[in-house]
């Protein structure tokens, strides 16, 4: 069975205001770099030595990059999601078994597995990895069904682990950077959390809580590197590395309006989530005051590990933790998740893991992620942009493609399909007189945004019946 799946929230999980609000001394910025020599902090335009350019595909903030993959048995082309949450190189399992490097499938019960042999050779551009593993595997179909495309499997973080990757959601443009290793890309002691906190359960080290001095070592060493790659406005962000190379950062949420903020939250970075995201469960502790947001429920989230009830919440501002400061982003869509993700990612990691910092606040910005320095680099979009000016604009419907048959999956609670009695399990036959079959699941998510006071035809099915509706668009966050 063939399905496909967007619509409202085009949600996948594998996350105009001035950037810089900071303390004095605190936050870190490219022009300010006077330590560093001249030369490293010009504005030349070309790029470090040995740095590949690549395009991608930017679905939603799924970054879909072209590769090759070489196995024992054969060699195939194709789509592979660049995704930070991931540890390695992950692959659809029976694809990894036409590959030669996987002996059966897995059984149904297992999300994860692990291929029994190396693969041979991945080519990304120019670039490529010989013996590549561990290989884990995994059922992509819902990656598949989410970006409409027919995706291989994911980039994990593991083939960069010696690179920084420069990443411009708006050119859809993608660097890999080598970057050379020194004494500023070891952890010092105190650094991150130690084996002995992940496995007694103590309080991990927040990435922001070192040293100025330690960290402001970690900057210029990243900036040295990195000085043709960034504009004079990108700001230095810590990180640890946790589990299997998952990227943790530290914010604070405002609860519910600055300047009322939550306690620290530990957030992953994860370029395979199309929204950031807050694990509810987690969450009750730190933000005392989140059902104040402004919330639209009775939405579904796909993750690797099944569907999730999901509401999204408008949060005022997201503070990005750094030493003595805070990179802000105001106004930021994040999707809110019950269930057992966030409990997975928090035994993965050793750490009580909060939420994913996922393409709703990453799309802001250019970002460089010098993995051996542990630096984030954000730079603000200027002029703002926004892909998707009319994503909650909206009937309110999420919908998927069962081999032939677009269905309603889930309805937003008080949205206009609510009120007009369209329920999960409709089919969708036609929107504006087009048949539903005819177009692509992202075209029809795409048709259903509009203005808000517009008019939007659909026909659906329920049982053996067809009725008309006509639904006005409204604003729903």
């Amino acid at each position: 069975m063939r399905t496909e799946s967007s619509g409202l929230l085009g949600l996948l999980l594998v996350a105009a205001v001035p950037l810089g609000v900071f303390a004095p001394g605190g936050l870190i910025a490219a022009r300010e770099l006077q330590d560093a020599p001249p030369s490293l902090v010009d504005a030349a335009s070309d790029w470090p030595d040995g740095t590949e350019l690549l395009t991608f595909e930017n679905l939603e903030g799924v970054m879909l990059v072209s590769g090759r993959l070489q196995g024992s048995e054969r060699d195939t082309t194709g789509l592979l999601v660049l995704d930070t949450g991931a540890g390695h190189l992950a692959l659809d399992a029976p694809l990894a078994m036409r590959l030669g490097i996987l002996d059966h499938l897995p059984q149904p019960a297992e999300d994860v597995g692990l291929a029994v042999r190396p693969l041979r050779r991945l080519e990304i551009g120019k670039q490529q990895r010989d013996l590549v593993s561990p290989v884990m595997t995994v059922d992509a179909e819902v990656v598949r069904r989410v970006t409409d495309r027919p995706v291989l499997g994911l980039l994990g973080q593991s083939l960069f682990r010696n690179q920084a990757l420069w990443i411009d959601f708006r050119a859809q443009k993608l660097a890999l950077i080598p970057v050379p290793l020194d004494d500023a890309t070891q952890p010092r002691r105190g650094e991150t959390a130690s084996a002995r906190d992940a496995e007694t359960g103590a309080r991990p080290r927040d990435p922001a809580a070192i040293g100025v001095r330690a960290w402001r070592h970690r900057a210029l060493a990243s900036k040295a590197t990195l000085a043709r790659a960034l504009g004079p406005e990108a700001m230095a962000v810590p990180f640890d590395l946790a589990g299997d190379g998952k990227i943790v950062v530290s914010a604070n949420l405002s609860d519910p309006d600055p300047p009322h903020w939550s306690r620290l939250v530990q957030l992953i970075l994860d370029t395979g989530a199309t929204k950031t995201v807050l694990f509810t469960p987690a969450i009750a502790q730190p933000v005392r005051h989140e059902d104040r947001w402004k919330k639209l429920e009775g939405l579904s989230a796909p993750t690797l590990f099944g569907s999730e009830d999901a509401s999204i919440a408008r949060i005022p501002e997201i503070a990005l933790k750094v030493p003595g400061g805070s990179v802000r982003r105001a106004d930021v869509d994040v999707a809110m998740l019950g269930g057992t993700l966030g409990a997975l990612l928090s035994r993965a990691t050793g750490r009580t893991v909060h939420g994913l910092l996922g393409y709703s606040f990453l799309r802001h910005f250019q970002v460089c992620i010098d993995y051996p320095h542990r630096v984030l680099w954000l730079e603000r979009l200027t002029p703002e942009w926004n892909d998707r000016p009319f994503e909650y604009s909206h009937p309110g419907l999420q919908i998927e493609r069962f081999d032939d048959a677009v269905r309603v999956v889930a309805v937003a609670r008080r949205s206009p399909a609510a009120e007009a009695g369209i329920h999960a399990g409709d089919e969708l036959v036609s929107i504006d007189g087009d048949r539903a079959t005819q177009l692509s699941i992202t075209d029809l998510s795409r048709r259903l945004e509009g203005e808000p006071g517009t008019r939007v035809d659909l026909v659906l099915r329920r049982g053996g019946s067809e009725q008309r509706y006509t639904v006005v668009r409204r604003q729903l966050l």
